[in-house]
């Protein structure tokens, strides 16, 4: 039976009950949960964490194979433009060697330069839900080609109604070469147009190498206000912290920590105010 919700999402597994979960146990975070009062809650979406010694050793693995790669199309280029005999039959290895350049250029750039963290905030005064988005959460996709590497840095921040948002479980299997297969699971959150069942966007909340519901059943009991069950110990904090940090921008900030609606206007008209002078 296909998802309700369409254009369905690739990979599609099921479709996710949204509403008050109730278990015998505290409904588990997962480790996920960065903060959580009677106003909002955030929650990471970390990917794997990365060994400062590792990521240096990356770094310098990836700029020797720029460089390597960087003399190799130069001399094509030279080859070509001097006339050498043979040398239009190097051209292939000059393409091969600008994607190599730019796949580890993107990389070195993002392990630099890129948050290691794109949490979600959710308001439940408000009804409100906000994404700290990067395209490195969607690896895979074709924008991880096609994307300049020097906009590494780039976030985007999204804003959406909670009302609005319904979750399904999506998988991919992959086939070892030694016998037997390795299946991940991805809880994505589709935003359906109002009072439909049409998706007009989509997000990742979490991603998981088994089955696991945990944060998305913490977080819809969360949003009706139903806290009893609800394992509330934070994140642990780590003991080396890049450079890069989360960095809200101050209007979704405050819009975010809002304690009811009528707050959150006020604060929606003073900075529409401020844009328009």
């Amino acid at each position: 039976m296909p998802s309700k919700y369409q254009p369905q999402l690739s990979c599609w597994r099921e479709d996710l009950y949204k509403g008050i979960y109730t278990t015998q146990l505290h409904l588990g975070n997962n480790e996920r949960l960065r903060y959580a009062n009677d106003d909002y809650c955030e929650f990471s979406r970390r990917l794997t964490g990365m060994n400062p010694l590792l990521r240096l050793l990356m770094i310098t693995i990836a700029t020797g194979i720029i460089l390597i790669s960087t003399f190799g199309l130069y001399m094509v280029i030279r080859d070509i433009v001097v006339g050498e005999e043979y040398s239009l039959m190097f051209l292939p290895c000059g393409f091969v060697a600008i994607f190599i350049i730019h796949f580890f250029l993107s990389m070195s750039l993002n392990i630099f330069f890129a948050p290691t963290d794109f949490p979600i905030r959710l308001n439940r005064k408000t009804g409100k839900v906000y994404i700290y988005d990067h395209f490195l959460l969607y690896f895979g996709s074709w924008s991880t080609f096609i994307r300049s590497p020097f906009r590494a840095k780039e976030i985007t921040i999204k804003e959406f109604d909670w009302i609005d948002i319904q979750g399904v479980m999506t998988s991919v299997s992959m086939t070892l070469a030694s016998g037997g297969m390795v299946r991940t699971y991805r809880i994505e959150c589709v935003v359906c147009e109002p009072n439909s069942n049409h998706i007009a966007d989509h997000f990742i909340l979490s991603t998981h190498n088994s089955l696991c519901y945990d944060e998305w059943m913490w977080i819809n009991s969360y949003m009706a206000f139903s806290d009893n069950n609800l394992d509330a110990e934070f994140m642990p904090e780590e003991e080396f912290s890049w450079p890069i940090k989360i960095n809200w921008p101050e209007e979704i900030d405050k819009k975010s920590k809002a304690s009811s609606l009528e707050e959150y206007q006020q604060i929606d008209d003073e900075y529409k105010k401020i844009k328009e002078d």
